[in-house]
């Protein structure tokens, strides 16, 4: 298994019917560039939101790559302006050598303290996605900037 150049640190497992969808488009990933995964459990949600969203942040840092730009999906991240744009930013975070972690919560999102350190916020757009579909979405533009990097026609 290669060195991740990219993780997605991800709260919860894939589950249906969004799980067949992100699994094929990680290995797709993967079999361009090194991809780690990493899921964490999700808290639950009677314990109050802050305390899930805390307990979350917790093990989602236990889990990032030592050294890692870390992206945080995050409402009022940063949108790309379109695919396109977002594979010549997945081309810069390729050319550095520090891997990136894409950070994604769960049920009632991320904790907000979390995406405050990241080096970066991301927005996958104006609309609310559920955390599992957030997942598919990140993977399919990920493999897309990466087959649009290396000429491929499914990035058109």
């Amino acid at each position: 298994m290669r060195q991740p150049r990219l993780q997605i640190v991800v709260v919860g497992p894939a589950r249906p019917p969004h799980a067949d969808a992100a699994r094929e488009y990680e290995r797709r990933i993967a079999e361009r560039v090194g991809l780690r995964v990493d899921e964490v459990a999700s808290e639950p949600l009677q314990r109050g939101a802050d305390q899930v969203l805390r307990r979350e942040a917790d093990r989602v840092r236990r889990r990032i790559l030592g050294g890692a730009f870390v992206v945080a999906l995050a409402p009022g991240g940063k949108a790309p302006a379109s695919s396109e744009a977002f594979a010549a930013w997945c081309a810069a975070r390729l050319d550095d050598p520090r891997p990136t972690t894409f950070l994604i919560g769960g049920a009632i999102g991320l904790d907000p303290a979390i995406a405050r350190e990241a080096d970066e916020r991301l927005s996958l757009g104006p609309l609310t996605l559920p955390h599992q579909l957030a997942r598919v979405v990140l993977s399919e533009q990920l493999f897309r900037a990466l087959a649009a990097l290396a000429g491929h026609p499914y990035a058109h």
